[in-house]
């Protein structure tokens, strides 16, 4: 949308928006054969409009919505505020990421997301539970409604993610989704894993997960910023026996010889690997 020339001749587009806007600011009922715009009124439509563009920029977490991708699904207030309140912490995760001059090239409509949320393959997660509970919550199946089978989503979906970002603006941690994925395994198989349970089930519920706990997600995830996360993609990593290490002066590694070490250039790849990461927590700072 463009602000529009008092003096020149009005375009399709240029009629429809003032003859809402005049409904819009007048609060009146008008039939568009009776509709007359005035240079007054594309006046004060342009001043809006600027103000809009002005503060939407400012604040795109407040003012940017999410696209409803099937309208013909019958949505609970509750879905839509979960969907809305999701969709501002995806704008200001990827505003983040901007700062550090990373474009997550996200996907926006549905097609797309089949393939992933975005190119840079990190799935965002919105926890509103998470300040309230002090537990993550993982999903692995979903369904529409309560009568339907269930089918695989967040870390058992087939796409291309390899991180997962999860909690909110004030709290929110990074994981490999292969941590995720191989928490949900164990689990499956019976192995009591402290700080780790399956989320009890609704009788008519949509979604199905395991709780971790914060200290669990503090001994597992990779960073608990998007700055610190970022720096360690581009680090050395160290691996020996059974841990993998971000720093060559870790305690547990700082008398190892050299040959004693295998170099890795990522902690994925450490973690592809076989290896864990160090329960220091200075180990990666």
């Amino acid at each position: 949308m463009k602000p529009i020339n008092p003096r020149g001749n009005l375009s399709p587009e240029d009629c429809l928006y003032l003859y809402w806007f005049a409904q819009i600011k007048d609060d009146i009922k008008i039939k568009y054969e009776d509709f007359l715009p005035s240079e007054s009124l594309i006046n004060s439509y342009n001043d809006y409009l600027q103000k809009w563009i002005e503060d939407f920029r400012a604040d795109p977490v407040r003012y940017q919505k999410t696209v409803d991708w099937d309208v013909s699904r019958k949505k609970t207030d509750y879905f839509r505020e979960k969907l809305q309140a999701g969709h501002a912490f995806e704008v200001w995760v990827g505003r983040e990421f901007q700062k550090y001059g990373v474009d997550l090239g996200s996907y926006l409509d549905e097609k797309g997301q089949y393939s992933g949320e975005n190119a840079f393959g990190i799935e965002i997660k919105h926890d509103m539970k998470l300040s309230n509970t002090g537990n993550l919550y993982i999903e692995y199946q979903e369904r529409l409604r309560n009568e339907l089978p269930w089918t695989d989503s967040g870390i058992l979906k087939d796409d291309n993610t390899k991180y997962w970002i999860i909690g909110g603006k004030e709290e929110y941690y990074i994981f490999y989704k292969q941590t995720l994925r191989s928490l949900y395994d164990q689990l499956r198989n019976g192995k009591r894993i402290y700080g780790c349970r399956f989320a009890d089930e609704l009788a008519n519920g949509t979604s199905k997960g395991f709780l971790m706990n914060r200290k669990k997600a503090k001994e597992l995830c990779l960073a608990t910023s998007i700055e610190k996360f970022l720096r360690q993609r581009d680090q050395t990593y160290y691996a020996t026996g059974y841990y993998y290490h971000g720093r060559r002066d870790c305690k547990y590694i700082a008398n190892k010889k050299e040959e004693d070490l295998q170099i890795f250039s990522s902690a994925e790849e450490a973690s592809t690997a076989g290896y864990h990461k160090c329960t220091d927590k200075n180990c990666f700072s």
